[in-house]
């Protein structure tokens, strides 16, 4: 769906894989290490990938990742309404056309491609084949299952409330 998301993601067992904090308070800031910067160059890549992102606020942490992402109109929304118009006639908005047997829903299972969890889980998994190519360590997981996003409103400075939150993060690091 378009629209801003403040998305973070954890690493596995709240791991320190990515760099450290160097300094504290105010002149404190990330220096990311060789996973780290993998991390960041798969996540600038991201709109190369798909057409429809942009993005915006980005701070890496030592254990974390607080990024915004902008969805805009284009393949989220032209696949839902492709997905639909194939599927025919719905009786339940389910994508199953009436009259169907079992096993013969019009729409694949899963992610669908193009949204928020699918960017999400393609990034996830680019940086996790990198650093385990790194690190010699195949197999390894770097992540915890599944992401936190909370959709931006455009209403009181929220935007610009969360990009400042996301830019003074390693401030706040204890």
């Amino acid at each position: 769906m378009q629209g801003a998301y403040f998305v973070t993601l954890c690493t596995w067992s709240r791991r320190h894989w990515f760099g450290r904090i160097d300094g504290t308070g105010h002149a404190a800031v990330m220096e990311p290490n060789a996973m780290g910067r993998i991390v960041l160059d798969q996540w600038n890549a991201l709109p190369r990938h798909f057409a429809h992102v942009q993005l915006d606020q980005v701070q890496l942490m030592p254990d974390h990742f607080h990024a915004i992402i902008i969805l805009a109109g284009g393949i989220g929304s032209t696949l839902r309404a492709d997905a639909t118009a194939a599927a025919g006639p719905t009786t339940d908005g389910s994508g199953a056309t009436e009259g169907a047997g079992p096993g013969t829903n019009a729409r694949p299972n899963g992610t669908r491609p193009g949204s928020l969890g699918a960017i999400i889980g393609a990034f996830k998994s680019g940086t996790t084949y990198h650093m385990n190519r790194l690190a010699g360590t195949p197999g390894q997981r770097y992540w915890q299952p599944g992401f936190h996003d909370r959709v931006i409103r455009v209403t009181y400075g929220e935007f610009e409330r969360i990009a400042r939150y996301i830019a003074q993060n390693p401030s706040k690091w204890w």
